[in-house]
């Protein structure tokens, strides 16, 4: 009769990375086909891929594969680390995985404090890295991890959808959007935070910015300091609810802000022709993200004034004047520096 015993299994490999780019691209081919159906999964997933080629790899390697095909014997744990050229583990990446057959139990996804990324490589020579559309395109990816206020449900992700193949995709074109849609924030309220210094400069500037100067310019004389702050805001409890639980826009002025991060979203798309968003990002957005496009209409030269006229106020839509635009709607808060006194 046999008896059942235990035994530590001692293995090292000494490897060379000949080409890190195709371990991270497989790392993310074999994430998309083992997530599942959990966005936030995939999500970690790919962001673990993007960190660098020691970061994939630690999600590729399963241990217990070494003894899968031997009968007999059955892997119940393991530990697992890299170590750099100093024979120390490579930035504390040690990964401990107690229960097989799980994608996270694929080496694990880990906590940021244990990855490490493929710039570190090049610190010390001063060398730039020039990213291709690839990196690029990785780091979209990794950054929807970022905004899970964001339901991927509303970005087009079906959760009813039946067949495997539609599933996949559209999990990852909603994914690819909520990526995009992170990208585009961070860097409209990079410009936005340039745009109020050059109003504090010279109130007169408006011309001179870049996403004050994308408002609707039928009411560009109200744009100085002030109006910039207040729009800047609201701008970043935008960001604060895309990162949170968003619901919908709190007033129009955020609603102008939003829009104005979708448009930054088409400028990505231009710059990155592979990047994959569905042929109807925007509309799905839209409808999705807005409770009506009512703000839309202060880009129409011939309604100029509508924000005044009392028939549209008859008509439940809100009020569109510049002296309203930070007014909350109704149920909803707005940032108290720029909320209407």
């Amino acid at each position: 009769m046999d008896t059942s015993r235990t035994a530590r299994l001692h293995l090292e490999l000494d490897l060379e990375f000949t080409n890190a780019g195709a371990v991270q691209a497989h790392a993310r081919s074999w994430a998309q086909e083992n997530a599942g159906a959990d966005p936030e999964t995939l999500a970690g997933m790919l962001e673990q891929a993007s960190e660098g080629a020691d970061a994939a790899l630690m999600m590729l390697v399963e241990p217990s594969e070494v003894v899968g095909a031997i009968p007999g014997v059955l892997a119940v744990g393991a530990t697992m680390w890299l170590e750099g050229p100093d024979g120390e583990p490579d930035g504390d990446f040690v990964g401990e995985s107690e229960a097989f057959g799980d994608v996270a139990g694929k080496g694990g996804v880990f906590d940021d404090a244990d990855t490490v990324t493929d710039t570190a490589e090049h610190e010390d020579s001063g060398d730039e890295i020039e990213e291709s559309e690839e990196d690029w395109l990785n780091t979209i990816l990794a950054a929807a991890a970022k905004l899970p206020g964001l339901d991927l449900e509303r970005l087009g992700c079906d959760p009813e959808e039946t067949v495997p193949a539609l599933t996949a995709s559209r999990l990852r074109e909603a994914t690819v959007l909520r990526g995009a849609i992170h990208w585009a924030y961070e860097t409209f309220i990079d410009e936005l935070l340039d745009d109020v210094s050059i109003l504090r400069q010279n109130p007169e500037d408006a011309a001179e910015t870049t996403q004050i100067s994308a408002l609707p310019p039928l009411q560009g004389a109200s744009y100085g300091p002030l109006f910039a702050q207040r729009f800047l805001a609201v701008a970043f409890d935008l960001g604060t609810a895309l990162a949170t639980a968003f619901e919908a826009p709190a007033c129009v002025a955020q609603e102008l802000a939003l829009k104005l991060v979708l448009d930054q979203v088409e400028v990505l798309a231009d710059l990155l022709p592979n990047l994959g968003l569905a042929e109807d990002w925007r509309s799905t957005a839209e409808d999705m993200l807005f409770e009506d496009l009512d703000h839309e209409l202060l880009y129409v030269p011939e309604l100029d004034g509508i924000g005044n006229d009392p028939a549209v106020a008859s008509m439940g839509m809100a009020n569109l004047d510049v002296s309203a635009w930070f007014t909350p709607f109704e149920g909803r808060t707005v940032n108290p520096y720029a909320a209407n006194e």
